[in-house]
């Protein structure tokens, strides 16, 4: 399609999309996260518009409930992680299209909510403390002069999503020993998730946590639920010649792969994700298409740069299959607006490379490295908006 007729179709539809009423715009709860604030619960709920609530608690059994007008869920809850304070949640819809969530508590608590203002990319957000008194304030927390500054500037932490790869009953490549990649990449993911937690300013997610299947859509739609910043995808494949070894960073290339290798690796981790039970209907296809043209490019670019720092990394760790970053069409690495990798952490075909990754040691030798790798792009590439440009003075 030539740049002409798709500048005419963004102005049509982004002249659409002003002409409709503001009720016409459904509200989506786009991400809902709970954490550990000191003794008492938060959970804190995003939404793409202004939203109207009611919440409540209600006893024998404990429970915290939460009606919403008008609201759609758009984010993915399975991956939610409880506190010590709530158990589980179920969704439903009231018989006046309300949507309500319902968290099970295991003692009696109190809610205290609060709507948080849009600022930067945070649109809308209600903020729920749960404390086991009505009267008990809130406990001042101590700050030290970077949070200051970061409470002032209201910054954020940097995120980055751990994407192991396949799971449950797509168990990937396996070795000639029996190694299925699954457990291998698992290992490495969470190896690298420990190592990124410990480091200041930076929050990070796994799109699996054990042995079950996360289909494409759902580990994309995670990586796009919070503002995320880098995605790491982690895997271990295999190929049709036994003796090919090394590490491999891939990028997003939208059209066609840099080398056979890339295409035959490409071709299979796509398949697979298929046969695990995508479906890549879209009804929107044509607005998608346009959108993804135009924001990938820069993505990519960046992607590259991301890369590049991995690569110079994990050459100092292990062998690598080629000194640079590779492109291959991988669907998910398709995030428009977040740089995203592929790391092939080495062959599992390879009968001496698979004993390698089987060992412990040696995982978190190299997720030591993709570590070093994504913190020394940090460093040099701080997100916008976030506590790393005050860390490292860029302002």
């Amino acid at each position: 399609m030539k740049l002409k007729n798709k500048f005419w179709i963004i102005i049509f539809l982004i002249l659409t999309t002003l002409s409709l009423p503001a009720h016409a715009i459904p509200t989506k709860l786009t991400n809902l996260r709970i954490l550990q604030i000191n003794n008492h619960s938060r959970l804190v709920l995003s939404f793409n518009r202004s939203f109207k609530y009611h919440c409540f608690t209600l006893k024998k059994p404990n429970r915290l409930i939460i009606d919403l007008s008008d609201t759609k869920i758009a984010c993915p809850l399975n991956h939610i992680k409880f506190t010590n304070e709530i158990k589980n949640l179920r969704t439903g819809i009231q018989p006046n299209k309300q949507l309500r969530l319902v968290f099970s508590l295991q003692q009696i608590m109190y809610p205290k909510p609060y709507i948080l203002k849009p600022y930067g990319r945070f649109k809308y957000r209600l903020a729920i403390d749960l404390v086991n008194n009505k009267n008990t304030p809130l406990p001042k927390k101590r700050v030290s002069q970077t949070t200051k500054l970061v409470k002032k500037k209201k910054l954020r932490n940097a995120i980055i999503v751990i994407d192991p790869g396949h799971g449950g009953k797509d168990p990937g490549a396996t070795g000639q020993f029996g190694t299925h990649e699954k457990n291998i990449v698992l290992a490495i993911s969470k190896d690298l998730y420990c190592l990124l937690k410990k480091q200041p300013g930076i929050d990070v997610k796994l799109t699996r946590t054990g042995n079950y299947f996360v289909p494409l859509r759902g580990r994309l739609r995670l990586a796009r639920s919070g503002w995320d910043d880098v995605f790491i995808a982690i895997h271990a494949d295999a190929y049709k010649y036994h003796t090919s070894r090394g590490a491999s960073v891939f990028a997003l290339s939208q059209h066609g792969a840099t080398s056979e290798a890339a295409r035959w690796l490409a071709q299979k981790e796509n398949y697979s994700e298929l046969m695990g039970g995508i479906n890549l209907e879209d009804k929107s296809y044509l607005l998608r298409s346009v959108l993804l043209d135009l924001s990938q490019t820069a993505t990519i670019r960046q992607s590259l740069v991301l890369g590049n720092y991995i690569i110079r990394s994990l050459g100092k760790a292990t062998m690598l299959h080629t000194g640079h970053v590779e492109q291959a069409p991988f669907v998910v690495l398709k995030s428009p607006d977040i740089p995203s990798l592929l790391i092939e952490t080495g062959f599992i075909s390879n009968r001496r490379e698979e004993l390698l990754l089987r060992n412990p040691n040696y995982q978190q030798k190299i997720a030591h490295a993709l570590m070093q790798g994504i913190m020394n792009y940090l460093h040099k590439h701080p997100p916008p908006g976030t506590i790393l440009t005050v860390l490292y003075k860029h302002g």
